[in-house]
């Protein structure tokens, strides 16, 4: 199969640092055919190449015989337009996280593609993050021993300049566009990988800076998801999701995961969010040397304890990641697409709804002040 020719709406960074590095990587499963850029600003023909087309209007990209799979990139606000636009005119489609504003619309891009026999898919690219496959290893061998307790962090530091404040009030465009929608993505759909769907959601999300944004734009967001023991344990299982964009830490805290043998905990950011960066910008060498490879000093911790003790004779180690592998979405997507097979899919859309459902609960959670049934 010839590779698959993709067009890509948008062209800002998530173009340059996530969507052009995995396609350029990967020349033997795809091409970028062209790319949909409205800003004015040009560039990029010269990050990836003057054989790509660039077009200034969304019915160029679905007009296009040629283009077999539209990349929606595009602020969160225009996906349903756009990825429904791509469905109907015949085109798989890999739409940026958060999938739609709502769970309801997210759905109505699962029933289109069923409809037309058409791949859909959601980039949830943090899925193969080096921690967090890391975090699998540790659960799949239980060598933690029952999980009671388990912990995500998405903690970034971006101060607001103190002489514009009025670049954070919310618009049309920001609405969905927050710190629950955008980081929380990210852990909320990690979580619902490990766990499941849970049976009730406890939130709340708030303005950190205190400049008096509503809904549309907070920056902080705590959510409790409870689910019942997991076997073999008696003990009911709490998952805390943590995302604020004011955290003021040289090393951010990303999980702590207390089981009946054990903890781990871990420290920093994956290397892949650098790595990629580097090759949009500076371009593919050619080698997968060291990519998605943690240095060993930001290796977690693992703390196992003898059951029979009070938890006082332990063995504190270095754990080794996994390697991450962020592209191997794309990957992945080829998988179905040259099958026209959906159940290939590692990130099916139907988890994409249900992430949203989680986030839409968690509102009404931090709104209504309780704690939110989730309904099968």
């Amino acid at each position: 199969m010839a590779p698959v020719r993709v067009s890509v709406i948008g062209a800002g960074m998530a173009l340059q640092c996530l969507h052009w590095p995995s396609i350029v990587t990967q020349p033997d499963l795809f091409v970028l055919h062209s790319v949909l850029d409205r800003s004015g600003r040009g560039g990029v023909k010269e990050m990836c190449g003057q054989g790509v087309k660039v077009v200034s209007s969304l019915q160029e990209v679905v007009d296009d015989p040629e283009v077999e799979l539209v990349v929606v990139a595009s602020p969160n606000n225009t996906h349903l337009e756009y990825a429904t636009a791509a469905l109907k005119a015949g085109k798989h489609v890999l739409v940026e996280k958060p999938m739609c504003p709502t769970s309801g619309e997210a759905q109505t891009l699962v029933d289109l593609a069923q409809k037309k026999n058409l791949i859909l898919s959601v980039y949830q690219n943090r899925r193969w993050d080096a921690d967090f496959l890391t975090v699998k290893k540790l659960i799949r061998e239980g060598r933690l021993g029952n999980i009671n307790e388990f912990q995500s962090n998405y903690d970034r530091y971006r101060p607001l300049p103190p002489s514009s404040p009025s670049s954070a009030q919310p618009s049309s465009s920001s609405q969905h566009n927050d710190v629950i929608f955008n980081l929380g993505s990210h852990i909320i759909d990690q979580a619902y990988v490990l766990f499941g769907m849970p049976e009730r959601v406890g939130c709340r999300v708030w303005d950190q800076r205190g400049i008096g944004l509503d809904e549309a734009l907070t920056q902080q967001f705590v959510m409790d998801l409870y689910y019942p023991p997991q076997h073999p344990s008696h003990t009911p299982l709490i998952v805390t999701l943590r995302a604020s964009i004011l955290s003021a830490m040289p090393k951010q805290q990303r999980f702590l995961i207390k089981g009946s043998r054990g903890t781990y905990t871990k420290f920093g950011g994956d290397p892949q969010e650098k790595q990629l960066y580097e090759i949009g910008t500076k371009g593919w060498k050619g080698s997968w040397d060291g990519f998605g490879a943690e240095d060993e000093a930001d290796w977690g911790e693992v703390a196992l304890v003898k059951e029979e003790r009070d938890g006082d004779d332990e063995l504190i180690s270095r754990y080794p990641s996994e390697r991450g592998n962020g592209p191997y979405l794309y990957t992945n997507l080829h998988q179905a697409i040259s099958s026209s097979d959906a159940s290939k899919l590692e990130v099916k859309p139907e988890q994409a709804v249900n992430v949203l459902r989680l986030i839409e609960l968690g509102l009404q959670s931090s709104r209504e002040g309780r704690v939110m049934p989730v309904k099968p």
